[in-house]
């Protein structure tokens, strides 16, 4: 009681602790977006570092290979190690396609994460801007209620018309602040939201953990297949003595092309994929052993998957390996 009169300002408390909530919020913000930046940022060195092991692993291979090759030179032609040295390389270049089309889907990922984070963001900002306004505005209500109880205290005429001026400015006040409790209903949104991008981040990372365990376990299958492999002691896939036909696989644009070299040819040809069917089926029917050499050129501009499977059906259709592998598993059956 000011001068005889009841000061009627509402929650004169309640003002003094909002001004501490905002900068928590903010500082709690930006951990998060620190946290996400840390998480991404280890999720690139470790796709780093599985590209230069899968590459040193590669490395390793071909010297292994150009070693065994070196000690068989006296009963391989050269023809024979340079056919063997380009379906392992395309091979290879195969699985290193594979590798860098998982790296480029979790980059892709890794980016819609941020651009979402970047947007919830910018919504944070705007609401901080609106509840800024609405502050202004009640201190201003305020301000003015205060004035009135100061014209009031010196012109008692007049106290039934101020005290009306009053409660319309007190309705003003609690308009005030319900738009002021929506806004911190609309927050408590973005909280939840962000609670929810934060969880779709962990399941990103847990899918990149699961990729890094499929990769491990790939190697190890790989290790066994070549292990198994050499106790069956069979011949190796060579071109010695073999009616040799070349294929050459690449795609521009939409367009897959086909260059194909037969025994007699001295150049290659581009021909279509019914052709080039006809002619190793016509080859197949006249020669027992057949030898398909599939080409896929560094910048062929295929994917794995696509140049996988025309390998695989040109070997497991017209080479003579793969029909002698196919005719043990029948006899077996």
């Amino acid at each position: 009681m000011e001068n005889n009169f009841i000061d009627l300002r509402l929650n004169q408390q309640g003002n003094q602790g909002d001004d501490s909530f905002w900068p928590s919020f903010t500082d709690i913000m930006t951990v998060i977006v620190m946290i996400f930046l840390l998480a991404m940022v280890i999720l690139l060195l470790r796709n780093m570092e599985l590209l230069s092991q899968l590459r040193m692993s590669i490395a390793s291979e071909q010297e292994a290979l150009e070693l065994v090759r070196t000690t068989d030179e006296q009963n391989e032609t050269l023809e024979e190690r340079l056919i063997a040295r380009e379906h392992e390389i395309t091979m290879l270049r195969m699985q290193l396609m594979r590798m860098t089309e998982r790296s480029e889907e979790q980059e892709a990922a890794i980016s819609s994460q941020r651009f979402q984070i970047t947007n919830l963001s910018r919504e944070r900002d705007e609401l901080d801007n609106k509840t800024k306004a609405l502050t202004q505005e009640r201190e201003l209500l305020t301000t003015q209620v205060t004035r009135l109880n100061q014209e009031t205290s010196r012109l008692q005429n007049q106290i039934s018309e101020s005290n009306r001026n009053i409660e319309r400015l007190q309705l003003d006040l609690e308009q005030a602040t319900a738009r002021q409790e929506s806004t911190q209903q609309d927050l408590e949104q973005i909280r939840i939201t962000l609670r929810e991008k934060d969880q779709e981040l962990l399941a990103a990372l847990t899918r990149t953990q699961e990729t890094d365990e499929q990769l491990i376990d790939l190697k190890q299958d790989y290790s066994q297949l070549k292990i198994q492999y050499n106790k069956l002691l069979r011949p190796a896939r060579t071109a010695k003595g073999k009616t040799v036909v070349e294929v050459r696989y690449t795609k521009s644009g939409k367009y897959f092309r086909i260059d194909y070299k037969g025994p007699e040819d001295r150049k290659f040809s581009s021909i279509s994929r019914k052709q080039l069917e006809q002619n190793l089926s016509r080859l197949k029917r006249q020669e027992d052993n057949l030898y398909v050499k599939v080409i896929i050129p560094k910048n062929s501009g295929l994917s794995y998957n696509e140049a996988w499977s025309f390998t695989n059906h040109m070997h497991q259709n017209y080479d003579y390996y793969y029909q002698e592998e196919a005719e043990k598993e029948r006899i077996v059956e």
